[in-house]
């Protein structure tokens, strides 16, 4: 799905899309921070963005042992399955080339709130920051 860059991100930062994840999704600059990454890796599943979150997987990451085509699709497919309402980041910290990000993603599948809290892991790979995975998540927290 392409967005106007004159909408409202889809990672709810409250910028629009051009002054936020559309770069990154262009490929034209990495994201800075743990922060940032996640945030567009939010927006690329609301997007069906699927070579982008690929593209943004740490190295060891266990989804790249699958193949391929299956697991572009899948990714694909989050974009009909949820409808991503909302992202909150509630704690961020970096120590060098490591990263943690606490989050609170909002979303509905079918009408069922499938909302959660997530604390992700990610790491810097030449030069660039990766997700490395989930550190621990709470299905439904508040």
């Amino acid at each position: 799905m392409i967005l106007a860059k004159s909408k409202p991100c889809p990672c709810h930062s409250g910028k629009n899309y051009g002054d936020c994840c559309a770069p990154f999704h262009a490929r034209t600059t990495t994201a800075p921070t743990p922060e940032a990454l996640m945030r567009s890796r939010y927006a690329a599943f609301a997007l069906g963005d699927a070579k982008y979150l690929l593209e943004t997987l740490a190295a060891d990451h266990e989804d790249r042992k699958l193949p391929l085509e299956p697991l572009l699709a899948s990714y694909r497919q989050q974009k009909h399955t949820f409808r991503y309402v909302g992202l909150s980041v509630l704690a961020t910290s970096v120590d060098g080339d490591k990263g943690w990000v606490t989050f609170r993603a909002r979303m509905y599948e079918k009408g069922r709130d499938r909302s959660f809290t997530e604390r992700s892991r990610f790491t810097k790979e030449n030069g660039a920051w990766k997700y490395e995975d989930v550190e621990e998540t709470q299905e439904g927290a508040k």
